[in-house]
């Protein structure tokens, strides 16, 4: 499968950063643009495979529109070769993530809420989504792991 991956996304040379970096990748990945790691500004996230959402949560009340690259398309583009990642906020919030959710959860790195690029004051710039279609939102185990104002993942080998 992981071969699949490589083939269907061929690794390339990451690009600086030219605008301001929104997340900063590091641990097991073959692919960077800074010593040891891979910054990314919102033009690199808005090239990755951008998904749009309507989902429900605990942290809104009724659905909500949110837009971002998938988690999966940046852990491809990374050649990223972990069993899990450590997902970082702003705040010092920490949880460890199975890198298998990316795919298993259709897990988006949600940059936009309801059409308009997130701030600081409204869990942005990014926030990690498991988005889903049930009311209640998409269970507790997923929301501890739905990342507000993500600034920082480390992929562990």
């Amino acid at each position: 499968m992981i071969l699949a991956l490589f083939c269907a996304f061929p690794l390339r040379a990451l690009e600086p950063a030219q605008g301001p970096v929104l997340l900063t990748v590091t641990g097991a990945i073959s692919v960077t643009n800074a010593e040891g790691r891979a910054d990314f500004d919102r033009a690199m996230l808005e090239s990755l495979d951008w998904q749009e959402v309507t989902t429900y949560s605990e942290f809104f009340t009724g659905p909500e529109r949110l837009a971002g690259p998938t988690l999966s398309s940046l852990l491809r583009v990374l050649g990223a070769t972990g069993r899990s990642m450590q997902a970082h906020a702003v705040d010092d919030y920490m949880i460890e993530i199975p890198v298998s959710d990316a795919d298993r959860y259709d897990v988006i790195v949600a940059l936009d809420r309801g059409g308009e690029p997130m701030r600081i004051r409204n869990k942005g710039p990014i926030w990690l989504i498991y988005p889903t279609s049930d009311p209640n939102g998409p269970g507790e185990l997923h929301s501890s792991r739905m990342v507000w104002q993500l600034i920082h993942l480390h992929v562990v080998p």
